[in-house]
């Protein structure tokens, strides 16, 4: 694939990721509360019907998770230039999951919260280490291969 169509692909990707994030936060917390219970039933069917997470847990989780996934996605958008990139990647996770809370800070029956923020960029953070290890074996892999 061409690094152009790379490039608009993934920014496409970030942008539809963080507008599903973005759209979750805009919801009420009843509509939030009653995704959460879906979700949790969801985790019963696929880790059987004695797994047990909090609706707040499993809250937390998605979060994390939906922010792992941008992590993810912003990286392999860095891909080529991603050691030189890697603040400006955690620049941009930071400041998403700050916009996240602050949506939620006008979406009715939701509040902000800085612990969320840190979940949010916990998540992004990991995202972005499961890609940079990646980048580091491919790089090392590269630079053993020209030696030989």
């Amino acid at each position: 694939m061409k690094k152009r169509t790379r490039k608009i692909i993934l920014v496409l990707c970030t942008a539809g990721c963080l507008g599903f994030i973005w759209i979750n936060s805009v919801m009420p917390g009843s509509a939030s509360g009653e995704l959460s219970r879906y979700a949790g039933k969801i985790l019963k069917i696929i880790f059987g019907e004695n797994f047990s997470l909090s609706e707040t847990a499993v809250r937390k989780l998605a979060h994390c998770f939906e922010f792992a996934v941008l992590g993810v996605i912003l990286s392999l958008l860095f891909y080529e230039r991603l050691a030189e990139k890697l603040p400006l990647a955690g620049f941009l996770g930071l400041a998403a999951a700050v916009c996240d809370e602050t949506i939620q800070l006008f979406s009715y029956g939701r509040s902000a919260q800085i612990k969320d923020v840190w979940i949010d960029f916990s998540g992004f953070a990991a995202g972005t280490l499961l890609i940079f290890i990646l980048y580091l074996t491919d790089k090392n892999m590269k630079g053993t291969h020209k030696r030989q």
